[in-house]
């Protein structure tokens, strides 16, 4: 007998969070959003480049901090090379985020230059009643 719980429609809207981080910091580990109230499931993960060329750094990554992260973004498809002018890397993919758990970004590299501020979109629905990021 197959077993099934039913979750009302509009725990199924996608939804989207948004933030922004200047990539003109020094090499690190930066929290974007943390999974609130409930697990969610990530379903893309966009970041867009700002009009101007990144200098300094060598690379960033995307990641959780799950015991085993789970990767957005690599340093491979972070590489300075493809940080060009209002370039756009994206993931679609589902991740879990687990309650209480980050998405990340990781810098490599120096800091140089003016501010390099990034939008980072992410389009992701709740696994249970309530489940947000933040």
């Amino acid at each position: 007998m197959l077993n099934t719980i039913q979750i009302p429609i509009r725990d199924y809207i996608n939804k989207v969070a948004v933030t922004t981080i200047d990539l003109n910091q020094a090499a690190g580990t930066y929290d974007l959003f943390t999974g609130t109230i409930q697990n969610v499931v990530v379903e893309k993960l966009i970041i867009q480049m700002p009009d101007a060329a990144a200098a300094g750094l060598t690379s960033i990554s995307i990641q959780t901090n799950e015991t085993t992260p789970q990767v957005f973004i690599n340093s491979q498809q972070g590489a300075l090379g493809n940080l060009t002018a209002l370039a756009q890397i994206a993931k679609e993919a589902p991740i879990v985020i687990t309650t209480g758990k980050k998405i990340q970004l990781t810098i490599t590299g120096t800091t140089t230059g003016g501010a390099y501020v990034c939008t980072i979109t992410v389009l992701y629905k709740a696994v249970v009643a309530g489940g947000t990021l933040t």
